[in-house]
């Protein structure tokens, strides 16, 4: 049996310093199988966004255990154009990973070129800067620019909700493809309960900082146990 992608045990977290010092994970613990899809879902504040930068060593102010079995984890943000270099080109920014890693000019560019079709993306689009792109090409750039140096682990945070109807769906079944062509696993963080059935194999409820339910999906959408997912459900089908 293989290693789990990502295994985290009694995880706590912190931000600030003295009396500013705030705990903002709780006790969590999960595991992430290699080809895996993981939903993180929960209200805006219950500590998802924050459990994603652990995973990415982005917070040092933690206890417990956090084991990642994956070179170079990446993260897909929610706002492409936020998280694009507005100044540069498409083939600036997808050639940057490579520059950092001591690829040559030539080779990085012709890897850049063999990479775009895997994204959906055209040679035509290299020249262009992110103002000129679409929103659903940006979040293609941000997935190719995570995928490029062969991560196998990838943090999505939020990564369809700033698009429209129609592009969330482009996007999710993109990604779907590419985690069956790369053998990628995914942490997918997300407030949507509809897009998290979509893509996902398994999923985390979290409130104030703690995982309250965990299950296959089918089985926590159909049987919730914790009031608060029975909430989250309640809620999303109100909406829809």
């Amino acid at each position: 049996m293989s290693e789990p992608m990502v295994r985290i045990s009694g995880l706590s977290s912190w931000y600030g310093r003295g009396r500013e010092r705030k705990q903002v994970l709780r006790n969590v613990s999960l595991e992430l199988a290699p080809g895996e899809v993981l939903g993180i879902v929960g209200e805006s504040g219950s500590g998802k966004s924050t459990l994603a930068k652990c995973v990415l060593g982005m917070v040092t102010d933690v206890t417990g255990t956090l084991t990642v079995n994956s070179p170079r984890p990446q993260m897909v943000f929610q706002d492409p154009y936020g998280s694009l270099n507005p100044a540069k080109t498409v083939g600036w920014i997808l050639e940057e990973p490579l520059r950092a890693a001591g690829v040559r000019d030539r080779a990085r560019r012709r890897e850049v070129e063999e990479f775009l079709p895997l994204v959906g993306l055209e040679k035509e689009h290299l020249n262009r800067k992110p103002a000129q792109l679409s929103g659903g090409q940006r979040q293609r750039v941000a997935i190719a620019a995570a995928l490029i140096q062969g991560s196998k682990l990838i943090v999505l945070d939020e990564p369809v909700s700033a698009l429209d109807v129609t592009l969330q769906a482009q996007v999710l079944r993109l990604l779907a493809d590419l985690k069956e062509r790369l053998g990628l696993s995914y942490l997918f963080i997300s407030h949507d309960l509809a897009v998290v059935y979509q893509l996902c194999d398994r999923v985390a409820v979290m409130t104030g900082g703690e995982i309250v339910e965990e299950g296959d999906v089918d089985e926590l959408y159909d049987h919730p146990r914790h009031p608060y997912t029975k909430q989250l459900l309640a809620a999303s089908l109100a909406l829809d």
